[in-house]
């Protein structure tokens, strides 16, 4: 619950400390004395955004602190946790608005964003102004109340991860078969790659034994060719080897009849020994073995062969390589692709049928609950002023969607004779109020949020009504901490404690204030709410106080 509220130079107020109490509390204060300051205030400390016009003239920032009481609220305290934020018994939001636009969040000392803060707010606190009340205008809010009051959080959570898978499955399906449309288109193009690939047989490193064996095969041809000319100078007739012989032998013959050219022969005889050894050794060599032309044209056919394919393709071999691989993945996936469809769509079916059993089960709780809770809060108006009212909850059939089979709305009909109406258009303000205030009432012992604020929920009813409807709030304050501003004593005398709020000016400034009223003094105030201020007026807000506490 909500202690107490520090406010400092926010808009009208200079400096103030609002204690607040268990149980039902009216806030009254006459037209424009500043109660919708109150309220800002209370909706910054749940995470509203803030705007330079909310600080003070002439002050540096606004600030607004709230002191929470957290020992029966567990909940709370696991967010704090979640969230890293020291916490025991009590919390401490801190709002600071400055000047320039900027502002600071602190919870419990720890500094956290708008966002978080919101978080822990909608944990604390729930509005009710007319904005809130307006969103009974949207159906959607219909359901999420039905499912609250039918305690059907769990069944929720299974339906909602069903429909999760659900679609998940049905994308991927979708995905499945635009991929299959897409390869199907392209088979014969992946194909006639992976056939002209795939039949070249491409190995790694072919290329370069290629290139080697045409180089070593150009150079035998060029070995055999010098071969057979130099066998041919020495060993054909008349050849190196004949002319070296006939040279000694004249030279024999010479130095028979010449003496002197005995040493001509004897040096040549030296040398002609190793000369004529190293020319019968010539005439043995023979080339290393080489190509054929054959094999050589066989060569460069697959050289010229994987060149091709390397331009056509703009890659190497290795490139080529990986490329086949994948065309073959690709034509193996079109083959899978029905096999894999019919899996998904087995899945789908399956998942389906879930669905459809936990849709069933969440349809039938809700038209259960229905009933309980059409009559309750049928009861609640009636006791609101609404005696002939009927409230009915339609819930029809439709499409699987997020949120089960159902559409969900809540329908009145305010008087006999005028039918129901939609609560998106038909119903009045004041109806919408009433409603509102009926299902809270059944629905309090299940709100785990502690405090209910209303913000003139009781705008446009008078008389009878307003009794019903401060009874209501008493009976709400039971359950939790309300606070309701009100402009009605047949409401204000109904609350278990009583804030004023009044506006005054002070040296040119306007200053806004707002006081915990003592019993006398909520007599004072009610006396003001009634119209006059005599005796005889101040005896019957007496009475009135009296006779509602």
């Amino acid at each position: 619950m909500l202690k107490q509220l520090s406010i400092n130079g926010f808009t009208l107020i200079a400096k103030q400390e609002v204690p607040f109490h268990e149980g039902f509390t009216a806030i009254t204060g006459e037209t424009g004395a500043g109660k919708s300051v109150l309220m800002k205030a209370l909706r910054l400390i749940c995470g509203d955004r803030g705007q330079t016009s909310m600080v003070r003239s002439g002050e540096e920032k606004a600030v607004i602190e709230g002191l929470f009481d957290l020992k029966d609220l567990p909940q709370v305290k696991n967010l704090l946790v979640s969230l890293e934020i020291d916490s025991d018994d009590e919390l401490i939001i801190r709002r600071e608005i400055l000047e320039n636009g900027k502002g600071r969040v602190r919870v419990n000392g720890a500094i956290v964003s708008l966002s978080d803060l919101e978080k822990i707010g909608d944990m604390l606190i729930q509005m009710h102004g007319q904005s809130e009340q307006l969103l009974l205008r949207d159906i959607r809010t219909h359901a999420q109340m039905l499912d609250d009051y039918a305690g059907n959080t769990e069944l929720l959570n299974d339906y909602s991860a069903l429909w999760n898978e659900w679609n998940s499955i049905k994308n991927e399906i979708r995905e499945t078969e635009s991929r299959a449309r897409e390869l199907a288109a392209q088979k014969d193009f992946l194909k006639f790659q992976f056939e002209e690939l795939s039949k070249t047989n491409l190995k790694l490193g072919e290329e370069e034994e290629l290139v080697e064996k045409v180089s070593r095969g150009n150079k035998g041809e060029i070995e055999q060719n010098y071969l057979m000319e130099i066998q041919g100078l020495i060993g054909n007739d008349n050849g190196i080897l004949d002319q070296t012989q006939c040279l000694l032998s004249k030279l024999k013959g010479l130095s028979q009849k010449v003496p002197r050219y005995e040493e001509v022969l004897n040096s040549l005889l030296e040398v002609s020994e190793p000369f004529e050894s190293n020319c019968k050794d010539m005439m043995r060599l023979t080339p290393e073995k080489s190509l054929s032309e054959a094999e050589l044209d066989r060569a460069n056919g697959r050289i010229a062969e994987i060149q091709k394919l390397k331009r056509k393709y703009h890659t190497d071999v290795a490139g080529l390589l990986e490329l086949a691989e994948k065309r073959k993945e690709e034509l193996s996936c079109i083959e899978n692709l029905d096999s894999d469809l019919e899996e998904l769509n087995k899945k789908l079916r399956v998942c389906n049928e879930k669905l459809e059993k936990t849709a069933k089960a969440l349809s039938d709780k809700r038209k259960n609950a229905a009933d309980i809770f059409d009559k309750a809060v049928e009861t609640n108006l009636q006791s609101l002023g609404m005696p002939k009212a009927v409230f009915k909850t339609q819930i029809e059939t439709q499409d699987l969607s997020a949120n089960g089979m159902d559409r969900i709305e809540f329908v009145l009909a305010p008087n006999p004779g005028e039918g129901q109406k939609s609560l998106q258009k038909a119903v009045s303000g004041g109806e919408l109020s009433r409603v509102l205030l009926a299902i809270k009432t059944v629905m309090a012992d299940l709100d785990a949020v502690p405090l209910l604020i209303f913000d003139e929920v009781d705008s446009g009813i008078s008389g009878e009504v307003g009794n019903r409807i401060g009874e209501a709030l008493r009976n709400l304050g039971k359950h939790h901490q309300v606070l309701t501003i009100t402009h009605l004593h047949q409401v204000a005398c109904r609350a278990n404690h009583q804030l004023s709020v009044s506006k005054a000016e002070t040296d040119g400034r306007t200053f806004t204030t707002v006081r915990d009223l003592d019993y006398e003094e909520r007599i004072d105030e009610l006396a003001r709410m009634l119209g006059e201020n005599s005796e005889i007026t101040r005896e019957h807000a007496r009475q009135l106080l009296e006779n509602n506490q």
